[in-house]
């Protein structure tokens, strides 16, 4: 093959290959004309908050066990151990199953004495009178921190369906009688909140669509298809209560203070796009 033939078969392909890449920057340029049309098409955005006021039907509450003591570990693990179990084997026969009671922390941390230093290198000159601080012996050094035991913290993740049917007053009570140390963040819940959500989403779309015919009306325009809905994030306001077990304010082990699971608000807003015809 000559020079000449080379030069000219190159020159078809940078040619082909410009035509390939015109081809793909016309495509590109109408897909965005396009977009951008629809973008600027006449619209009116409006929105709507809908709110469902439900009874909750799950408790959750948290209890822990904390056992302290000296250097022995493997006594204090089993007294730990056999506390929790003792408690776990109450809420069994209270009608709570084990797939609802979860272990969320399991811990051990050394117990430490510290010392009072600020005194060190004082000495008393004659009966009364005391050297200054800034007469301390230098050699005088504070000791250390020491471990003088330890302590285990089993904490457990309660959920009581139905908590009506099993009495909850009762079986908090019952918990720190069994040997909880902590008894706390008593959340009342829904087990499902999607049915709820559904009919709050409901009511913002009807809001927001009547928000939208008003203002069509006082404008004189006509509304046209929904161009989108897009939906805030669903809130839930419920109220937490914390009931306190030894350590903390006493809850007496045969009663327990009156519960109420009051209600739970789930509300949803959503942003809806009309078309202007």
């Amino acid at each position: 093959m000559t020079n000449y033939e080379k030069i000219k078969i190159g020159t078809k392909a940078v040619k082909a290959l410009a035509l390939f890449l015109g081809a793909i920057a016309i495509f590109i340029y109408a897909n965005s004309y396009s977009n951008s049309v629809a973008n600027a098409s006449p619209s009116i955005n409006v929105s709507g908050t809908g709110k469902v006021v439900a009874k909750p039907d799950v408790a959750r509450f948290t209890l822990a066990v904390q056992t302290e003591g000296g250097k022995d570990i493997a006594t204090l693990r089993k007294n730990n151990d056999d506390s929790s179990n003792k408690i776990v084997e109450f809420l069994k026969s209270q009608g709570v199953p084990k797939e609802d009671i979860k272990t969320t922390n399991y811990s051990m941390t050394p117990r430490y004495q510290n010392y009072n230093c600020r005194n060190i290198g004082t000495a008393v000159v004659a009966p009364g009178i005391m050297m200054t601080e800034a007469s301390y012996a230098p050699d005088q050094v504070c000791p250390p921190s020491e471990v003088v035991g330890y302590a285990f913290d089993n904490t457990i993740e309660v959920t009581v369906r139905d908590f009506e049917k099993k009495d909850l007053q009762a079986l908090l009570a019952g918990v720190v009688k069994n040997g909880a140390t902590r008894v706390s963040q008593l959340n009342f819940e829904l087990d499902d909140p999607s049915v709820a959500r559904s009919l709050a989403k409901a009511e913002a779309i009807k809001k927001a669509q009547a928000e939208a015919q008003r203002l069509a009306k006082e404008g004189n325009i006509s509304l046209g298809r929904i161009l989108s809905i897009e939906e805030g994030y669903p809130m839930y306001y419920a109220d937490r209560i914390s009931v306190m077990g030894k350590g903390g304010a006493p809850v007496v082990a045969e009663t327990a203070p009156a519960i109420e699971a009051g209600s739970q608000d789930i509300s949803v807003t959503v942003n809806v796009r009309y078309a202007l015809k």
